[in-house]
């Protein structure tokens, strides 16, 4: 199911993890939470640093000594401050899986940070007491699994998932109305669908999963920003500067100054 995307962090990349400083170990999920648990890492740092996160339509769980805390989607690039020196746990999760995890609409805590007491769980207000009293990376990511398969609950739920596989296949450029069409739904039930699972409507979704596409490019190849801009469906460089701005808080070039560090090469 979520295959077909695969959530793109800019300073978990190699030239990101030289550009600040960062030491990265990380897995995948085994079966059954492979598909929806995309993978633990940890990351290790010697100093304080501002931790540079950009709009991925995922939502994550932060581990430290001191506690935990779940990140909803972010419909804006934010730096998480670390301040000190450690390492530092986390799971990844797929756009919407954590509603596997908690009943809870998720529409709460979009474009926020919330601490482990928002589920009213008491073993997820001790899991950072499990995890660190592991004293390796391994470990500590199998106690997380553990607990994750003891809260995993599936359910059915085909006409949201047609639609995150239709907006993941047309790299977020498809409108609401096409999507409701090809699922068999209404537009306003799509939206409360998404708003309930995701955190965001089905359009500003569309818009995290086209500005991932576009970032990802830029990236990876250095691309031209104008071909970009036409090869993802907008309607000009202009356009894409602008939701570069606005989602990502940097032009183009800005964006890729942020996240290359001087000494890599590829």
């Amino acid at each position: 199911m979520n295959s077909q995307y695969q959530p793109f962090q800019p300073v978990l990349s190699e030239p990101g993890l030289q550009r600040f400083g960062l030491g990265l170990e990380q897995r995948r999920a085994t079966a059954p939470l492979s598909r929806v648990v995309h993978s633990y890492l940890q990351i290790s740092t010697d100093k304080p640093l501002s931790y540079a996160v950009i709009p991925d339509g995922t939502q994550a769980v932060f581990i430290s000594p001191q506690g935990s805390f779940v990140g909803g989607v972010q419909s804006q690039a934010t730096d998480i401050p670390i301040s000190q020196g450690g390492e530092y746990f986390g799971v990844r999760f797929y756009p919407a899986a954590l509603s596997y995890f908690f009943a809870s609409n998720f529409s709460e805590i979009t474009d926020n940070y919330v601490d482990s007491d928002y589920f009213g769980c008491p073993s997820f207000t001790r899991l950072h007491e499990r995890v660190y009293a592991k004293s390796d990376f391994l470990s500590r990511s199998k106690v997380c699994e553990q607990w994750l398969l003891s809260r995993f609950r599936p359910f059915e739920r085909k006409s949201f998932d047609r639609a995150l596989s239709l907006i993941y296949q047309a790299e977020g450029d498809i409108s609401v109305a096409e999507i409701g069409t090809q699922v068999g739904v209404s537009g306003r039930h799509l939206n409360r669908l998404f708003r309930q699972y995701i955190g965001v409507s089905t359009k500003a979704f569309s818009q995290i999963i086209r500005i991932q596409s576009a970032s990802r490019t830029l990236f990876d190849s250095h691309h031209d920003s104008a071909k970009t801009a036409l090869r993802l469906g907008f309607f000009d460089q202009a356009h894409l500067l602008n939701q570069f701005k606005k989602q990502l808080l940097f032009n183009p070039s800005s964006f890729l100054k942020r996240y290359m560090s001087d000494s890599y090469n590829p």
